[in-house]
């Protein structure tokens, strides 16, 4: 199966989660490149707000086709209780290239199924997997038997 992992990270928690599947999986990866500046206290405010607002954002080219893999694993951070608005856009405007989709989520509390609710009807495909981490288990590594767990779901 080829399998694309695709994820935005502002803070580096969903890069280093993303890091790991696709090391497990040997498959390829993809970082989702915002042209706007979300560094900084400013800058986070504006990302939440956009984010409930459910705005869309520029972003540069990607690399990888989606249509050229059989699962796409996409990864975002979640912002106000919804979807980064990098990865919103990204789905927006690649969700017909879409064949089979898995989900990660990375967040400083733990309320995950909003999220996850939101990335199944953009996606418009039910996600094969599905999981949800908080910060401090990326930080401590605690997340990396969740990710085995993950994987595992993904293999099937």
């Amino acid at each position: 199966m080829k399998i694309l992992v695709v994820y935005y990270s502002r803070t580096g928690n969903t890069r280093e989660v993303a890091e790991e599947i696709r090391n497990n999986l040997e498959c390829d990866i993809e970082e989702i490149i915002d042209t706007q500046n979300r560094s900084g206290l400013l800058n986070y405010i504006n990302s939440g707000f956009q984010a409930s607002r459910k705005k869309l954002t520029t972003l540069e080219n990607i690399k990888n086709d989606p249509a050229n893999y059989d699962l796409l694993v996409i990864g975002t951070p979640v912002w106000a209780s919804n979807i980064s608005t990098p990865i919103r856009t990204y789905i927006n405007q690649n969700q017909a290239k879409f064949n089979n989709v898995a989900f990660f989520c990375t967040a400083g509390g733990s309320r995950f199924d909003g999220t996850f609710s939101e990335l199944t009807e953009l996606s418009g495909t039910s996600p094969i997997a599905r999981i949800g981490l908080k910060a401090n288990e990326v930080r401590d590594g605690s997340y990396k038997t969740k990710i085995a767990e993950f994987i595992k779901k993904i293999q099937i």
